[in-house]
């Protein structure tokens, strides 16, 4: 059976040592950030999620696209996805 998203995430969120209680939280958080910001980038992002008390640079951009993944998947934002070159 394939691995889902969120299952990836966790992997990842572990291998960062984010505490997986609070993965709950951080999820919601990215989805209010991406849902009040026209423009979302890991810069962008972490720069909120130390506002709000996380900590510096909470998330890579891997752990980023992950949580829009399950965002998006879920319903609960439509991403537009760019590729920077």
């Amino acid at each position: 059976m394939e691995k889902s998203n969120i299952d990836y995430l966790l992997d990842h969120m572990t291998k960062r040592r984010v505490n997986i209680d609070v993965l709950r939280g951080l999820i919601r958080e990215v989805g209010n950030i991406a849902m009040n910001t026209s423009y979302v980038s890991l810069k962008v992002v972490n720069e909120w999620l130390e506002y709000l008390g996380w900590g510096k640079n909470v998330l890579d951009e891997k752990g980023l696209q992950l949580i829009l993944l399950v965002l998006e998947e879920n319903g609960l934002i439509n991403v537009q996805w760019h590729s920077l070159n």
